[in-house]
Parts: structure tokens; sequence; C-alpha cells
């Protein structure tokens, strides 16, 4: 019998802690001062097993913090490897500023933990590749620093959240904003 109670316990401890750091997403993306226990309300748990999967707010921040890194990888991971950088890197961005709005509660907290920016960097490696790529098809000026372009997709992102948090813009004026700043940038002076 437990050959089969293992899996079991497994998958829902698993389940358990998608429906915690969906749940968090959302809330904290609404109110992000929300409490451990509304958290644990908004996924439909008690409080006891949200904190067997996370001992305090920063731990449950910690992972939400992973997951937005994660998604991000993965996003990157996306972006073509030939043709046209452009309009690759163009909806590469897009994508990125509506996760960055997804994790608009993270984008705006303190970007201090240095583990963090090595996962980040890791993250945008197929940002610079498709830059340099641009650069080498005479799309991109090839003055920029593939790494420093990439980095400002991030800070496009922080900055889309801000604007919208701050009630400058909406964020479809916002977004538009990026796109069209992120273009230019790539396109500028190329001698």
């Amino acid at each position: 019998m437990s050959v089969t109670v293992i899996p079991q316990v497994r998958a829902d401890v698993e389940r358990n802690r998608a429906t915690i750091l969906g749940a968090a997403i959302i809330l904290l993306g609404q109110h992000p001062q929300s409490s451990m226990q509304q958290v644990a309300d908004a996924a439909g748990l008690n409080r006891a097993t949200l904190y067997r999967h996370f001992r305090n707010r920063d731990d449950l921040l910690a992972a939400l913090q992973a997951k937005a890194l994660a998604d991000s990888a993965a996003l990157a991971e996306t972006i073509p490897t030939d043709g046209p950088a452009l309009p690759a890197l163009l909806e590469y961005l897009e994508a990125a500023i509506t996760v960055g709005e997804r994790y608009r509660f993270i984008s705006m907290a303190p970007r201090t933990e240095p583990s963090l920016f090595g996962a980040e960097g890791r993250a945008l490696r197929p940002v610079a590749a498709a830059v340099r790529r641009g650069q080498a098809q005479g799309e991109f000026d090839p003055h920029l620093d593939p790494g420093f372009v990439a980095g400002l997709v991030v800070m496009l992102v922080i900055e889309v959240v801000g604007v919208v948090e701050r009630g400058s813009l909406s964020f479809e004026d916002a977004r538009a904003q990026a796109m069209r700043t992120f273009g230019n940038v790539l396109r500028a002076r190329r001698g």
C-alpha cells in the first residue's frame, strides 16, 4: 500500500504548492500587502498547509521570484535563433511585459538579491544572442553591448509596471512606449 500512497502524497504536495503560487500571484498582484492568511484563503487551503510549504512571507516571495525568473527564462528560450532579429526581439519584449505585469508585485520590489542577478543574467542569454545576431545581420547598432541591451528589456518591463502603478499611463500605452523605445534603441546609429 505504501507504494501507491507515496506518489499520491507527492502529487498532492506539488498540486498544493502550485495552487498556493498561483493564488499568490493573483492576490499579491492586486493587493501586494496581503497576509499569509489571505494567501491561504485565496488558495482554498488552510494556513497550516501554506506554512508547510513556506515558513514565512519571505520564503513565499522567494519562491515567487524564482517562478518569475523561470517563466522569463522559458520565454527567452522561445526567441528564434535565425531570421530577422528585430521582430523576434519585439515579440519577446511584448511577451516579457505581460510576464512582468503578472508579477508586478515582484517587479516593484527592490532588486538586491545577488543570486537573482545571476539567474536573471542566465535567463537573458538568448536575448543577448539575438542582439548579436541582429548586429551581425546589420539590423542593429554594432556599438551596443548585447548584455546591456538584454538588461534594457528588464528595465523596460519594470518601467511599464511602474508607470501603470503610478497611474501615469494605461498598460497598453506603456507597452507601446516600451516597444517603440526598444525598437528605436536597436536601430540607432549604425556607423
